[in-house]
């Protein structure tokens, strides 16, 4: 008789079984902390083989080997690649967060933001008691808005490398409304000690965008991932920054969440993905005589996947990194097209305010080039 079992995790079905090693209690047992995410009805996507010990591997992308020597790592690492195989499943179509979320009796979603450690699966169990419970620590929201839930276990303690996971159901918290489910609001989650009174403040989008990315998946595979990230924190208002020591105490603090969105609405152009596609060499004008630079002597535009002009500052995202560039940054960055620093000083003298009398304007783009071919965003060639 097969011990196999498949869940829902995200928009795939991960078929979970067990070679012989694995003693029939701690099978039972693992079957048990997805309980509530059982799924009978459609074909899995992909399979995890579950053993103790032989550390087998398999090269097949849809039958992966999870091993382990205890019992306990073993569940903790069935929630893990169960997990990364539903994230990968949404690649390139929905925004992933690594957050907790809860949702309202109207389907509105509050997403819990945070790195490892922060407190997403403890404010999640705490909210969730209160809100239906949604997910600790993967969120995949479409473009829409709409939240694909994930009602995963709940991942206690603080090995990462063996916590136990605890289905929601058994710890009492609330199923999700008859409501969609859409995104409608973002919180980072900012846990300090002895905060007496805990309180909400609002996160301007550029600031956010530099917390958020570090806090996502698959980003890079997304068409525009830097215009679909900033979109998706305007259409909710902001991000807010939660400050607290307790989580208890966050429940109360959900009007006050909702509350305090902003109207900000920045002007976004779309730079794109091609690094060749800006026409900046011809602000140097037509009259203007070429000379073949020496080695070492021009600049260009690093590798990007993304870039995006917010207002009057620049957002390049590379990787999991972005950098927000504003005032000489964008200008150097825009013009760089094999140019010598002679021209993108004069490139930089056409674009911005005249410098005091007292300022070598070289000097100034001179320092700036060095700062952003440190940081990878221009390459001197």
């Amino acid at each position: 008789m097969s011990t196999a079992f498949d869940v829902r995790v995200l928009d795939s079905v991960v078929r979970v079984d067990f070679d012989a090693s694995v003693p029939d209690d701690v099978r039972d047992r693992i079957r048990g902390h997805w309980i509530d995410l059982v799924e009978d009805r459609a074909e899995p996507t992909i399979t995890l083989t579950a053993n103790m010990g032989n550390g087998r591997l398999s090269n097949d992308p849809e039958h992966r080997v999870v091993s382990a020597h205890s019992a306990e790592q073993l569940a903790s690492r069935i929630v893990s690649e169960a997990t990364l195989a539903g994230i990968a499943g949404l690649s390139g179509s929905a925004l992933m967060l690594h957050a907790g979320a809860v949702a309202l009796d109207d389907g509105r979603v509050i997403a819990l933001v945070g790195p490892s450690g922060r407190g997403k699966t403890t404010a999640s169990r705490a909210l969730g008691r209160h809100f239906g419970y949604v997910t600790d620590e993967t969120l995949a929201v479409y473009p829409d808005g709409e939240v694909v839930p994930y009602r995963k276990p709940l991942s206690i303690g603080t090995d990462p490398d063996a916590k136990t996971p605890l289905p929601a159901s058994a710890e009492g918290l609330l199923g999700l409304p008859d409501a969609p489910l859409v995104l409608g609001a973002i919180v980072v989650l900012d846990r300090r000690d002895d905060v007496e009174a805990p309180y909400v403040e609002t996160v301007p989008v550029l600031e956010a965008l530099e917390e958020l990315v570090p806090q996502t998946s698959f980003l890079a595979s997304l068409p525009n991932p830097i215009r679909t990230l900033i979109s998706t924190i305007v259409s909710t208002g902001g991000v807010r920054r939660l400050v607290y020591s307790e989580a208890e105490t966050l429940a109360g603090l959900i009007d006050e969440v909702l509350a305090a969105g902003t109207d900000e609405s920045p002007h976004l152009v779309d730079v794109g993905v091609s690094t060749n596609d800006c026409d900046c060499g011809a602000k140097l004008g037509e009259e203007e005589v070429v000379v073949e630079a020496a080695p070492g002597t021009v600049y260009r535009r690093g590798q990007y996947r993304d870039a995006l002009s917010v207002d009057d500052a620049l957002v390049v995202f590379r990787t999991n990194l972005v950098t927000v560039l504003d005032g000489l940054g964008p200008v150097l960055w825009f013009a760089a097209s094999d140019s010598t620093a002679a021209e993108l000083t004069q490139a930089a003298l056409r674009e911005m305010p005249a410098p005091p009398a007292n300022i070598d304007p070289s000097t100034v783009v001179d320092a700036t080039l060095d700062e952003l071919v440190a940081a990878d965003l221009l390459v001197r060639a």
